[in-house]
């Protein structure tokens, strides 16, 4: 094998490597999230219940939100991936990206209808 094939070769490896590794699920700590988030309304409002159903509440709402986003993961555009999915950001959420994504595909279908 030439050097250049060679080069070839393993520059479409490694892209397809970081391709690949790009399009994994992000994995978030919606346990961790949902108790933030009950906290400070518990302490907004000044209710232990308050915090408690709140919790329930959130952690439900990103379970059914993943478990949507699982199924169509292999469907969504990498763009929208990109401009919407950001688990490194402040309180990342399953439930938020899919708005995220919904909003994406409604401009598209506005546009197209223009």
């Amino acid at each position: 094998m030439s050097k250049s094939t060679f080069a070839v070769s393993a520059a479409v490896t490694v892209f397809a490597t970081f391709a690949a590794a790009q399009d994994n699920f992000p994995e978030i700590d919606t346990q961790k999230i949902c108790r933030a988030r009950a906290q400070s309304i518990g302490e907004m409002m000044g209710e232990t219940q308050v915090a408690s159903r709140t919790f329930e509440t959130c952690v439900n709402s990103e379970q059914q939100a993943r478990t949507a986003l699982v199924a169509a993961w292999k469907d969504i555009p990498p763009s929208y991936k990109a401009a919407c999915v950001k688990p490194g950001v402040y309180s990342p959420s399953y439930a938020e990206w899919i708005s995220c994504l919904e909003l994406n595909i409604d401009v598209k279908i506005l546009r197209q209808r223009r």
